[in-house]
């Protein structure tokens, strides 16, 4: 902890007391209050129908009212008007309205939080909180958000977008998690929560949409045992490309491939997966093992070429050269195009496939010091894709990636309680192992990198946090962990050369948080968090021994102030964070094509503030105005150079502004709700105002609205009609440049079209 962050420790510990006086002269603890609430969060079902946030009930009948929202971010169940941390809490109804069954699905509904489909795929994810991010979620680098799915930690970006069906309820949390989650969430943690198995009976669904949309889910969840219930949840979703790849106008004597993909589509989806469960709910003891696995074989999106330099063919040869292999390339910068299409040209078949499958088994016994909690998972991935880099028919660029990973977690925790004191303690240790073959061709396959890569991790930490009650209305909590990551990195040009490098990496990180009942209705936080994620090694730059020299560790130090409160006779929810983070050897992504498709991490530090406001109100008794607004401050604070001799200038996907807001009427005997979410302009990549890349790169200001129709025509039947994209924006997403070495050549990733249509829930 920096002396600065420190300061404000010791300058705010004397406010515990002052607190306590004013308190106590003038303060009446009434029900609904922290006081009066901690005495029921024992009794909470992690499973309550109650936890409500982005939606005000479970019913599709009324939105008059604001239920309590119960939250297990903190490793206990607690409101979440009481939790002293930036929350974003998902509810299980708004899951259903929504159809939210993966990450990406979130994207833009909580303020500063920004996640889209990496550039290129359909099943590894970028997602950015408060500036922090992982743009290239290359299975050697660490992710600056950690995903967790049951307790259970995602540990990398390639394959992390699969749909979990039935979920009750998502956790968004912003900010460095550094005590109780610790690993990798630097910029903060999304907890995707399964329900529980619970005899609920059998339900279906299904949904159908243009674009060849077609989608099952059977959930199958019965009690086979005293205590002993079991659930098997399986699901499939197909759904034509977004772009038809049709043959090339132009013939091969012009540098033409002829196209054996024509009439095929890009940009589908055919995945399938189930979920298996088991579970024991005795008095004292429960027990849930689950296994997992989903199935996807996808067309990735469409590479679309949206720049070159004037005249890019005559630069690189025309006609046949031996700088192009002796192929002739014919204007590729006919193909150019900065307007959603589509119909593409494009000459490779391009493929995308990822099976990602999981066990997980989770003891919990009450002990006399509390709750006992063991976690133990085994997850693995096998993923592989192909893609035309030019997004053109002329064989420019193509890439492959082979990937297979591995990961194994334990996790134990004691969680407790007195009359004035609550606490956590733990042990986690994951081990990890990666491995990608990526081979590489340019101008005509001539010359084909075959470069491998490879990474592997052994990570071990202690942590615990104690929350202790000064009064009915104070509270402070001190955290503590401890981390020892080991590390190894290899990289390889098969039969070249190659490199490999080892190092060791730990850090102590701390959180110290004052909160604060200052009425019956308004909670007041302040608090210091740090973070920490392990240093590694650049396996995937061009540079072969760039994976014998290890990068530097990140660390955050991050003061942040709260308010939560509701108003109005609880008919308005309002939460308010600003922060302020620095961030010491800032992890940073830099993407360069010298001679090849390369990224490296540069370490850069940084400072990024913001403020955020969540607020739900019941206008009146058929009418909800949800609103979260989200505003970033962002800038390098070195002064470090990339190898192209740039200096590093912008942080990438940071806006100033998000905007998400969401209107709910109801009319009896149906529902209807518009979303829309805005995202500010913002770079995607930290180029220098100076280099050409960056104006390329950078993305203009976007917002997208989706239109909902929800009714119930009888008990057991829901039927939700949609239309996403109601406007058919058609956004750039992300981009990646190819820099001088291939005359700016430049692809671009667009939004999806307007979709439309229909889900139907059927409870047997």
């Amino acid at each position: 902890m920096n002396k600065n962050k420190l300061r404000l420790v010791f300058l705010a510990i004397p406010l515990i007391f002052v607190f306590n006086i004013s308190v106590n002269a003038d303060v009446e603890v009434l029900p609904g209050t922290k006081a009066a609430s901690k005495s029921t969060e024992s009794s909470s079902s992690g499973n309550s129908n109650s936890a409500m946030s982005l939606s005000s009930t479970s019913s599709t009948s009324s939105v008059g009212t604001l239920e309590e929202i119960v939250v297990t971010a903190q490793k206990r169940e607690q409101s979440l008007q009481d939790a002293p941390i930036a929350i974003t809490a998902i509810s299980e109804s708004t899951i259903d309205d929504l159809d939210i069954a993966n990450v990406v699905d979130l994207a833009g509904m909580a303020p500063n939080v920004h996640i889209i489909n990496t550039p290129s795929n359909n099943t590894a994810a970028t997602i950015a909180m408060r500036g922090g991010t992982t743009i290239n979620p290359a299975i050697t680098w660490e992710p600056t958000v950690g995903m967790y799915l049951d307790g259970v930690y995602l540990g990398k970006g390639q394959g992390s977008i699969f749909d979990v069906a039935d979920l009750e309820r998502v956790e968004i949390l912003r900010g460095p998690q550094g005590t109780l989650y610790g690993r990798n969430t630097l910029g903060g943690a999304i907890n995707l929560i399964s329900k529980k198995p619970s005899g609920a009976g059998t339900s279906a669904k299904v949904t159908v949409g243009n674009y060849g949309l077609r989608q099952s889910q059977l959930i199958a969840d019965y009690e086979i045992g005293k205590n002993i219930y079991t659930k098997v949840v399986m699901n499939s979703k197909v759904r034509g490309g977004y772009v038809n790849n049709n043959e090339s106008p132009y013939q091969a004597a012009q540098g033409v491939v002829p196209n054996t993909t024509s009439g095929t589509e890009l940009d589908t989806i055919d995945s399938k997966g189930f979920k298996f469960t088991v579970a024991y709910e005795g008095d004292k003891t429960s027990v849930n093992l689950s296994l997992d696995k989903t199935d996807q074989d996808n067309k990735p999106p469409f590479a679309q070429l949206t720049n070159t330099i004037p005249n890019w063919s005559t630069a690189f040869g025309v006609g046949a050269s031996a700088r192009t292999g002796g192929l002739k390339l014919w204007p590729i910068e006919l193909f150019t195009n900065t307007e959603r299409q589509a119909v593409s040209h494009i000459n490779t078949p391009t493929y995308e496939t990822s099976v990602v499958e999981g066990t997980s088994l989770t003891i919990a016994r009450e002990v006399s010091l509390g709750t006992l909690k063991a976690i133990w998972s085994k997850r693995k991935t096998n993923w592989d894709d192909r893609l035309d880099l030019d997004g053109g028919p002329f064989p420019i660029a193509d890439t492959e990636r082979h990937t297979n990973y591995s990961a194994k977690t334990l996790e134990i925790q004691l969680a407790g309680s007195s009359d004035k004191m609550e606490y956590v303690i733990g042990y986690y240790k994951m081990q990890d192992d990666a491995f990608t073959a990526n081979p590489q061709s340019f101008f005509g396959g001539g010359q084909v990198f075959k470069q491998n890569y490879a990474g592997s991790g052994d990570s071990k930490a202690i942590f615990g946090q104690l929350t202790y009650s000064f009064s009915e209305t104070t509270d402070v909590t001190i955290g503590v962990r401890k981390t020892r990551e080991d590390k190894e990195g290899f990289k390889e040009y098969v039969g070249i050369i190659s490199a490999s490098g080892k190092g060791s990496f730990e850090d102590t990180t701390g959180t110290f948080i004052l909160s604060r009942d200052y009425s019956e209705n308004t909670n007041l936080y302040f608090k210091v968090a740090e973070g920490f994620k392990a240093g590694g090694f650049n396996a995937e730059s061009s540079n072969p021994f760039a994976a014998a020299t290890p990068y530097a560790p990140e660390t955050i130090s991050s003061t942040e102030f709260g308010l939560k409160g509701k108003y109005f006779n609880n008919r308005m929810m309002l939460n308010v964070a600003y922060f302020d983070n620095e961030h010491e050897d800032m992890q940073i992504s830099y993407f360069t094509a010298n001679a090849a498709a390369a990224s490296e991490v540069i370490n850069n530090s940084a400072d990024i503030s913001g403020l955020e406001i969540e607020t739900t109100t019941i206008i009146n008794d058929s009418t909800r105005l949800m609103l979260n607004l989200g505003t970033l401050d962002s800038e390098f604070t070195g002064n470090k150079t990339a190898s192209d001799g740039y200096l590093l200038e912008q942080v990438p996907y940071s806006p100033e502004t998000t905007i998400y807001a969401s209107l709910e009427k109801d009319f009896g005997n149906y529902r209807m709700r518009l979303d829309h979410s805005r995202i500010g302009e913002h770079p995607t990549f930290p180029y220098n105002s100076k280099d050409p890349r960056a104006a390329l790169t950078t993305l203009a200001s976007r917002g997208t609205t989706d239109f909902r129709l929800l009714t119930e025509p009888m008990d057991n039947l829901q039927l939700n009609f949609w239309i996403k994209n109601l406007t058919d924006e058609g956004h750039r997403m992300s981009s990646i440049p190819f820099g001088p070495a291939f005359g700016q050549l430049t692809l671009s990733y667009f939004s999806a079209p307007r979709t439309i249509g229909m889900d139907l829930h059927y409870k047997f």
